[in-house]
């Protein structure tokens, strides 16, 4: 099937199917717009991301399986490892998208442990709060690890889309019991229709990220194809490293750029834009 056909049907299945929530419809619309993203940029880490929103979706679509009478508590194990292989594999799009190659193996191999846990622990062990207590300890945990390398791999772009990427990742939730420890509850539900703005601020956070990288990859473009036409041009060094020195400091939106030469065992400056005398 065309990738757009099958784009168009989510988008027009989520406005007529009347048996959807508002919840589930803005996870179809996001789906959708991933697609169509991917079909566009074709960024391996989309297509984790995608599968990710498909996992989501099929939790919801499970858990209202549920309340339309279907027994059981496989039901529930099935849709709380739907949840978790979701989350699992948004940290997953997280770790390729920084290239974080060393934690390919250690996130696959907690995910595969913690939704083990999740199926286990609703079919043999569904009343026990301690464990549940470590279920919503150990998702989070993954969750609050892809936030980190989020904020760690897009510190020097100040950007409002991996903030907002991280902040969603950090609220993803599972419908649990309520906790009490006397009058506090430790997993309080959210306010009615929260769930839906989370997931459009989440999907369209992805999207803000994709767009600001595709941005930022045309103007590397730019700014090697001004050295380029610079270097082919410059009779001398001085002009050309200029030059390179504005671009690099206009694209990393930085105060000042400076070039060295090690002359002997010191380090001379050559070049530079916006220093200060003193320095």
């Amino acid at each position: 099937m065309n990738i757009s056909a099958l784009c168009g049907y989510l988008a027009a299945g989520s406005l007529l199917a009347p048996k959807l929530v508002a919840g589930e419809s803005s996870v179809l619309v996001i789906l959708a717009a991933s697609l169509l993203v991917f079909r566009t940029f074709r960024e391996r880490y989309l297509l984790l991301w995608i599968v990710g929103w498909l996992a989501y979706f099929v939790s919801r679509s499970t858990l209202q399986g549920l309340d339309s009478g279907q027994s059981g508590s496989y039901l529930v194990a099935i849709s709380q490892a739907e949840f978790i292989l979701a989350v699992c594999l948004f940290a997953a799009a997280v770790v390729v998208y920084s290239h974080a190659r060393r934690m390919i193996l250690p996130t696959l191999v907690v995910s595969l442990a913690v939704i083990s846990f999740a199926v286990l622990r609703v079919l043999w062990w569904p009343n026990l709060i301690i464990l549940q207590i470590a279920l919503e300890v150990a998702y989070r945990l993954i969750a609050i690890a892809a936030a980190i390398q989020v904020i760690r791999f897009r510190w020097a772009r100040w950007e409002i889309g991996p903030w907002i990427l991280s902040l969603c990742l950090v609220l993803l939730h599972l419908d649990l019991v309520p906790l009490r420890i006397g009058t506090v509850v430790l997993n309080p539900p959210l306010p009615p229709g929260s769930d839906a703005i989370l997931d459009v601020m989440f999907g369209l956070s992805m999207l803000l990220v994709v767009f600001d990288d595709s941005r930022m990859r045309t103007r590397r473009l730019a700014i090697l194809n001004s050295l380029t036409t610079t270097i082919s041009r410059a009779q001398q060094h001085g002009p050309m490293m200029a030059t390179a020195l504005e671009e690099l400091k206009s694209l990393m939106g930085a105060k000042a750029a400076w070039f060295r030469i090690l002359e002997g065992e010191k380090l001379v400056l050559i070049q530079q834009i916006g220093l200060s005398q003193d320095f």
